[in-house]
């Protein structure tokens, strides 16, 4: 009894509040994952659809099994109240023809004995006979159809109680005699017959309609008794109905919180713990580890190069391959340890048992094996490698925030040895990582605060020594730590997105300094800009660019973008394509680095280019380096071969001007002639150039204009 009570209870707190009571589990939706941590969650608001149509009709069921019930139990009242006044009609009638035989007896009486009293004794008879007429006209609802037999009845009765009425009047002012006498004059025998004939009829009516009904409540009996025996078993077989619609309901309501539970505390991409869960882990086995005095360790991995598979080839590309990654680190660790997404790229393992470290060594160990591993992705195989950072517990932090904080760094140590590595966290880390996140701050800022500037550095015609173009380099000087080396900025620029930004305040500067040097009557030169990879592939390039020119007047054929091969090749289509656009906006382009790529020359010769560069690295061994000259000879006779002009960048020494001179080389930049310098003090460079220029002939030009501080060392772009 105590077990139905508490059955019936969650049925109806399933029907008032849509959920069951119990707290449910991790997930089956994920079978082999080991239970969750999280806490009690909201149920849902709602009732499914099922259970509210089958609720409906269990509902219209009952009603009309109770509708059919009334109906019978209303016939059965109908019956009983209609032989009830049947009964009373018979027992009218009979009333009223003993009074009207009483009637009749009084009256003879009279005639005989001529006393008054028997005449008022038949007057008597009369009346109350006249009362049981108006008595079966009250139940006329019993009798509609013996009405006028009725209202016949009442019309001669009537007639009856006048004539002993004016007996009576007659017997008291002329005597008995004179009464007699009447009473012969308007003797009706046929009256009385009649009426006794009418109430004859009227009571076998009744007796009659008295045994139809005993017949019909007879049959109304066993169909009732039916009706309720097959209404008791529908209505158990619907509480059976309405149970099993309550426990699938419940069912249903239970699984439907873990999918939402599971949602809750599980990345919707890889199906691994998402922060919130690996936040409850952790702090549970700190937990555990406190007070068990063990240790547990945290792997903090992070995906070498994702953000340029995940540009170049789209999100889907890049979230088909996360999820391959994340199948992988599930098979390098035990069922005990968790394997969590932070974000983005980004992986956390939490290793809760470990002897030494060097568990927790052939454990990255296998994760960057299992992560290189190549991986077909729609069709494409690629190839990844990961950046592994370690930290330990109670060694590096005792609680969630310094264990990550420390991986993350240690991580970061790891890319900067190279990637594909691993790091363990030490103390001494750490000042470099704050300064990098510092470095990357101030650098979120950098644009707003105006301390990003260009540096130009002239492009020096080889033929005739002038000035035809100039490569526009970005420099920032920091406001407390003073310039940062190029090399720095523009990495940490392309890792966190802000090279789109850039590149285009960039571009547009270099297009109003040069419109500003025409206005001060130097001549219009070639602005060259460089593209980044993540600036190549972005969806607004061609609308900035578009944009840009629009707004500064700057004419396209004095823009220039240098693209390396490297950026090209991940996609080769795509940037064939993309070329195409820009060169259709009218700029000109130029392979940047070239040499140091994996181009060929029938892939080299589809691209919509202008000129080639020739790295820095080439020009430099040249013409001593037997090597470097074989590749400044090839480049400079396969650029000739397919029109295309060259330029030879990083160019320091005469004989290396005047190698590259002698072998056609069309134009050069570097050291040799001019460092990068601002924009004021290249105005001066390019007055001088310009003086310099007319007063020397052309084959002179080329060995008098150089402008190089002494002694200084060439610094990367």
């Amino acid at each position: 009894m105590r077990y139905g009570a508490r059955f019936l209870f969650r049925i109806f707190g399933a029907l008032a509040h849509g959920a069951a009571s119990d707290i449910p589990k991790e997930s089956r939706s994920d079978p082999g994952r080991e239970p969750s941590d999280a806490g009690t969650w909201m149920r849902l608001p709602f009732l499914s659809r099922r259970f509210v149509i089958g609720s409906l009709i269990a509902f219209s069921i009952l009603v009309a099994n109770a509708f059919v019930s009334y109906r019978t139990i209303a016939n059965l009242i109908e019956a009983s109240r209609t032989a009830e006044n049947t009964l009373k009609l018979v027992g009218a009638l009979k009333d009223l023809q003993r009074n009207v035989v009483g009637s009749e007896v009084e009256l003879r009486g009279y005639i005989i004995g001529g006393e008054r009293e028997r005449l008022a004794g038949a007057q008597a008879f009369v009346g109350r006979a006249a009362d049981l007429v108006q008595t079966l006209g009250a139940l006329s609802g019993t009798i509609p159809d013996q009405m006028p037999q009725i209202e016949q009845l009442g019309a001669l009765i009537d007639e009856e109680r006048e004539r002993l009425a004016a007996l009576s009047e007659i017997h008291s002012r002329k005597g008995v005699s004179a009464a007699i006498r009447t009473i012969k004059e308007t003797a009706r025998a046929a009256t009385t017959r009649h009426i006794q004939r009418l109430t004859t009829d009227l009571m076998a009516a009744g007796d009659a309609r008295l045994a139809r009904r005993a017949e019909q409540s007879k049959r109304g009996s066993d169909l009732s008794v039916i009706t309720a025996a097959v209404a008791t078993l529908f209505n158990l077989g619907l509480l059976g109905f309405v149970v099993l619609l309550v426990r699938r309901e419940i069912k249903d309501r239970q699984h439907a919180e873990e999918v939402v539970k599971f949602a809750a505390t599980h990345d919707p991409l890889t199906g691994l713990p998402n922060r919130l869960l690996l936040t409850e882990r952790v702090n549970r086995a700190l937990a555990t580890a406190k007070s068990e005095a063990r240790r547990i360790a945290m792997l903090f991995i992070d995906l070498d190069r994702f953000k340029n598979i995940n540009d170049t080839l789209g999100h889907e590309a890049g979230d088909r391959l996360l999820q391959n990654v994340a199948n992988r680190l599930a098979r390098c660790v035990r069922r005990s340890d968790t394997v969590a997404r932070q974000g983005g790229d980004e992986f956390v393992v939490l290793i809760e048992a470990f002897q030494g470290p060097g568990d927790l060594a052939r454990v990255a160990e296998k994760i960057l094996v299992e992560v290189a591993e190549p991986m077909t992705v729609y069709g494409r195989e690629f190839q990844i490698t990961a950046s592994i950072g370690v930290s330990i517990c109670p060694v590096d932090g005792d609680d969630l925030q310094a264990l990550l904080k420390n991986a993350d760094i240690a991580m970061y140590r790891a890319k900067q040895q190279g990637k594909n590595t691993y790091q363990f966290y030490a103390e001494q880390m750490n000042p470099h990582s704050v300064e990098r996140l510092e470095l990357e701050a101030a650098l979120r800022r950098a644009l707003e605060r105006n301390e990003l500037t260009l540096h130009y550095q002239p492009k020096v015609q080889a033929r005739t020594g002038r000035v035809t173009g100039i490569e526009c380099l970005l420099r920032w000087q920091h406001p407390t730590i003073g310039p940062v080396p190029p090399d720095q900025i523009v990495p940490l620029a392309e890792e966190t997105g802000l090279i789109v930004p850039i590149g285009k305040w960039a571009l547009r500067t270099a297009c109003l300094q040069a419109r500003k040097w025409a206005e001060q009557g130097l001549p219009l030169l070639r602005m060259a800009v460089n593209l980044s990879a993540r600036q190549f592939m972005s969806a607004t390039l061609l609308d900035d660019v578009a944009s840009t020119i629009a707004e500064t007047g700057m004419d396209p054929r004095w823009i220039e973008f240098e693209v390396t091969e490297s950026v090209m090749m991940p996609e080769p289509e795509q940037a064939v394509e993309l070329l195409r656009k820009l060169k259709a906006i009218g700029v000109r382009l130029t392979i940047d680095d070239f040499g140091t790529g994996y181009s060929s020359l029938a892939y080299l010769k589809r691209l919509p280019i202008d000129s080639v560069k020739i790295d820095a690295s080439f020009v430099r061994g040249v013409p001593v380096d037997a090597s470097d000259v074989a590749i400044t000879d090839t480049i400079l006779a396969m650029s000739r071969s397919l029109g295309l002009k060259v330029v030879a960048e990083g160019v320091e020494t005469l004989e290396q001007m005047r190698f590259l001179e002698r072998r056609g080389c069309d134009e050069m930049q570097g050291y040799y002639f001019s460092k990068p310098l601002p924009a004021e003090q290249l105005t001066a460079y390019l007055r001088e150039h310009e003086a310099a220029s007319w007063e020397s002939g052309p084959r002179e030009a080329s060995s008098r204009i150089r402008l190089v501080s002494g002694g200084e060392r060439r610094i990367p772009k």
